[in-house]
């Protein structure tokens, strides 16, 4: 068999988004509700019917609300509560970031969510985006136990921030895996992969208007 040269990860909004990304080959779900607030927590009702249905792994996203990643005590209670639901359903892995204020990791709060994961890979998700200094907080995440993180590179697109990814794929380098998201398709996957040499992909693989991926974008995006 011929070895992959990467791998995608599809972002899921609902359970029927799952069921079709599962069947089109993804290797990976991120589950989140409301797309129009960039994904927070979803339900665990329909992640559990998920996990019931697909044989990949499922992460779930951990974020209370839309709006900043700096978040209160009472949130981050919230989030470990919800944590631990998730482990009775068995999801695989969770997504979060924890910011404070000046825009660096809250290191304490990171830590806390990865220790109620209990060994499962955890995501830093793009919240990473949103930090001054992204090599400083690259030597965070590692140091934290992250096993990924989401970025387009602190731009808007992953393919305007290719040069940025580049360089923290080299600097992460068999450390953590550094996912390039953030308006990846099938159309500019190979340029993206020529710049930063990811291993991992990060797509909701939503064509035009539709609320759920599309199935053939999804095998599209695996063969490039």
């Amino acid at each position: 068999m011929q070895k992959r040269s990467h791998f995608i990860e599809i972002a899921c909004f609902n359970k029927e988004s799952a069921i079709i990304a599962a069947k089109a080959g993804a290797d990976r779900l991120e589950l989140c509700s409301n797309r129009e607030l960039g994904g927070i927590s979803p339900d665990l009702q329909w992640v559990r019917e998920v996990k019931e249905e697909v044989n990949i792994p499922v992460y779930v996203m951990l974020r209370p609300r839309g709006g900043n990643f700096i978040y209160t005590e009472h949130e981050i209670t919230e989030l470990v509560n919800y944590m631990e639901a998730a482990h009775r359903i068995a999801v695989d892995g969770f997504v979060f970031g924890c910011l404070k204020i000046g825009s660096q990791l809250d290191m304490n709060q990171n830590e806390r969510l990865i220790k109620v994961a209990n060994h499962k890979p955890c995501t830093l998700h793009k919240a990473f985006d949103e930090v001054i200094d992204p090599f400083e907080t690259l030597g965070q995440a590692i140091a934290l136990g992250f096993k990924n993180i989401l970025s387009s590179g602190c731009k808007t697109e992953a393919s305007q921030g290719v040069s940025l990814l580049s360089k923290l794929c080299m600097e992460g380098l068999e450390k953590i895996n550094i996912m390039p998201g953030g308006n990846i398709r099938s159309t500019n996957l190979d340029q993206i992969k020529k710049f930063t040499g990811a291993i991992w992909y990060h797509s909701a693989a939503i064509i035009g208007n539709l609320e759920t991926p599309d199935a053939s974008e999804i095998k599209a995006l695996l063969k490039q």
